[in-house]
């Protein structure tokens, strides 16, 4: 169901872990943000623009994973904004794509939405009205950005912050870290996650936040006691970072593979531990 997060801005759900698109609407023109991983998706998205008035000409991509570029068909000729380093992020993921959707490099890269136009920082974008003011948040991957919305104080933050399973991270956990005590100092009321419900209220937002780094320094704290006591063991290590202690009832573990997501995330960290302390 499309639901109204805020006046004008909508989250528009996706098959992939409770994921979440968003739509903006500004006076003079509206635009996509990520269009999920599959034609009826982002088509869905496009006709909900186009029955408001709007063209569904203008697309913003968080960054390059797949449950955000595959959806695209229906957005064939817009202007797709996205970090320049979306444009290596999607490359390096296609062999993988191919792999598992059985289909050749050729027939993947049809189903992409690929960047249109690129920046290399931040990007403000207006709307009309209402303007969008995208920056790095890196961390789950290298390329991501999200969206700060001023005059609703709405932060819509991809896969940076994540409210319905624990933090995926496939690029760095200290960049993470950093990006969400970034998201901190901003002034926000309603953020809109790349995957879980959006959260209203700034108290809960913070909240929600503080959490998230909160697992994640936890986390890290544990790998370490583990190394600097001499264990290297990765499995070993990973299995004594229990989902009860550290995620608890925070989230439910019997959705989402979230057992499986949290073993990642340690195991990411536990790489990224050991690594450091050679």
């Amino acid at each position: 169901m499309i639901v109204e997060e805020a006046p004008g801005i909508f989250s528009v759900p996706h098959s992939a872990a409770e994921g979440k698109n968003v739509i903006v609407f500004g006076e003079k023109t509206a635009i996509a943000v990520d269009v999920g991983a599959y034609p009826e998706e982002g088509r869905q998205m496009a006709d909900f623009i186009s029955a408001r008035g709007y063209k569904p000409n203008r697309v913003i991509i968080t960054h390059g994973h797949h449950d955000h570029i595959l959806g695209g068909e229906a957005f064939r000729g817009a202007d797709v904004f996205a970090p320049h380093k979306t444009v290596d992020e999607i490359q390096r993921q296609i062999p993988s794509l191919c792999q598992q959707m059985g289909l050749d490099e050729d027939q993947i890269k049809a189903r992409i939405l690929h960047p249109t136009i690129t920046f290399a920082s931040q990007l403000w974008l207006d709307l009309g009205g209402r303007q969008l003011h995208l920056f790095p948040t890196p961390g789950h991957s290298p390329d991501i950005v999200s969206i700060y919305v001023a005059d609703c104080r709405l932060l819509i933050a991809s896969d940076t912050v994540v409210t319905g399973i624990v933090p995926a991270i496939f690029h760095s956990s200290a960049e993470l870290e950093a990006s969400l005590n970034l998201l901190k100092r901003l002034d926000v009321d309603t953020l809109i996650s790349g995957h879980g419900p959006a959260l209203h209220g700034g108290e809960t937002v913070r909240d929600w936040l503080n959490w998230l780094t909160t697992y994640i320094t936890s986390v890290r704290s544990a790998v370490a006691n583990r190394i600097m006591a001499g264990d290297r063991d990765r499995a070993a290590i990973v299995d004594s970072i229990s989902y009860d202690e550290y995620v608890g009832d925070r989230l439910p573990k019997d959705q989402h593979s979230m057992l499986k997501r949290h073993r990642n995330a340690v195991a990411k960290i536990a790489d990224e531990e050991i690594a450091a302390s050679l």
